[in-house]
């Protein structure tokens, strides 16, 4: 890429992460005025780049070059355009954008392909407003989405998916969700520290990890801090301390690999003179291997029944599971002797973080490129990569394109 491809790149990410401005890190909680802003912003950058623009029911954005031999063949690029609360620069924007770039170049230098290639901004992966991830995925897969599930607020997800949605009907704009494409491409800072610790520039996706997210409810007796004798306390917050280390020291024993993060917890009541008598915390754990998955939470079962007191009682509840998604080995490997070609050093490793193509793997042939990020921090206002990895990624996925598509 050129000097002024560079700062093309750096421009268009600069606009949008300019939304947030004044906020702590980037904030673009799905249908939320910066979401519908951004959303706007990047429509705007297609139809100024000649592409068809159609907008589906639930604010996904598609933009395609039509192919002038095969314009039914399409080959898809593309990530989400929301963040968690408190956000960084890159996580999901700098597939959108990145995509953008590289179709832009490929515009430049080779005109319209012989296939159709669609850039796909998807409206949310994160699931940090409503109690659900990847909605714009599945929606455009034609998986079920829970349309009366409410954020904190009590907004409902139909009431602010239709108000968002309607403000994206800008001129030139198509109200309509394609057919599926043939292969989906996603660019994606790795979110770790992986590539960064082995002085690698690529990293080539083989897997999306599978996880597990659990509820843990802990049932004590709420009283006196001063009073009641530490013999006969029925402490609900020193139980679930005691669950955590046990469960963390277990999940170490049965894979060192194996995640295991306690994220929220709330006491209740929540007052430094009163006992805790309730208590509850999440688990999210993840693995490669659904059979240590599959071992784990039974592990978490049986460590919440084994420590129960007659005062004291715990359940668990598991409300998310998604399987490891294997990704597609032929476009791996022409990403990989791409990446040869190029120069550039990489690996192939399992993604820990989940990501549309996860979905999109159920449906179409998907892959995966990364990027180092810097620190390995992600999700968080430091969430940071070098221009000179940025370009990396573009060019490789530039390169890729190319060879799908022309």
């Amino acid at each position: 890429m050129t000097t002024t491809q560079l700062n093309q790149l750096t421009h268009r990410l600069e606009t949008i992460n300019g939304l947030s401005k004044g906020e702590i890190g980037q904030n673009r909680l799905v249908y939320s005025p910066t979401w519908v802003s951004a959303q706007q912003q990047v429509i705007k950058w297609g139809l100024d780049l000649g592409l068809q623009v159609s907008v589906d029911d639930f604010g996904t954005t598609y933009m395609d070059i039509p192919g002038t031999v095969h314009p039914d063949q399409v080959i898809a690029v593309g990530s989400h355009i929301d963040t968690v609360a408190q956000g960084g620069r890159f996580d999901g924007l700098y597939g959108v954008l990145g995509g953008l770039q590289a179709i832009e170049d490929l515009l430049e230098t080779a005109g319209r392909p012989k296939k159709t290639i669609r850039l796909i901004s998807f409206s949310e992966e994160e699931g940090s407003r409503f109690p659900d991830t990847f909605t714009g995925s599945k929606h455009y897969t034609n998986q079920k989405v829970n349309l009366a599930m409410t954020d904190p607020d009590g907004i409902s997800f139909e009431n602010a998916r239709k108000d968002a949605v309607g403000k994206l009907n800008l001129p030139g704009v198509t109200h309509a969700k394609p057919g599926l494409p043939s292969t989906f491409t996603e660019l994606h800072i790795e979110q770790g520290p992986r590539l960064i610790d082995r002085q690698l520039q690529i990293g080539l996706v083989t897997a999306i990890v599978g996880q597990r997210r659990f509820t843990v409810t802990v049932k004590g007796i709420a009283n006196h801090a001063g009073t009641t004798p530490m013999d006969e306390r029925a402490d609900a917050l020193e139980m679930a301390v005691t669950l955590i280390s046990e469960l963390r020291s277990r999940a170490h024993e049965l894979n060192k690999n194996l995640t295991f993060t306690v994220g929220e917890m709330h006491v209740s009541p929540n007052t430094s003179n009163v006992i805790p008598g309730f208590v509850t915390f999440s688990i999210d754990t993840r693995y490669s291997s659904e059979n240590v998955l599959d071992k784990f939470e039974h592990i978490i079962n049986q460590v919440v029944e084994q420590n129960q007191t007659t005062n004291i009682t715990s359940t668990v509840n598991r409300w998310a599971k998604s399987d490891v998604t294997h990704l597609d080995d032929q476009l791996l490997s022409a990403n990989q002797k791409i990446a040869d070609r190029l120069g550039f050093s990489s690996t192939q490793l399992a993604s820990g973080a989940g990501h549309d193509s996860q979905i999109m793997a159920k449906v179409t042939r998907t892959t995966m490129i990364f990027v180092p990020s810097i620190n390995g921090i992600s999700h968080a206002p430091e969430e940071n990569t070098s221009k000179e990895d940025l370009l990396r990624g573009v060019e490789l996925l530039t390169e890729s394109l190319r060879q799908q598509a022309y």
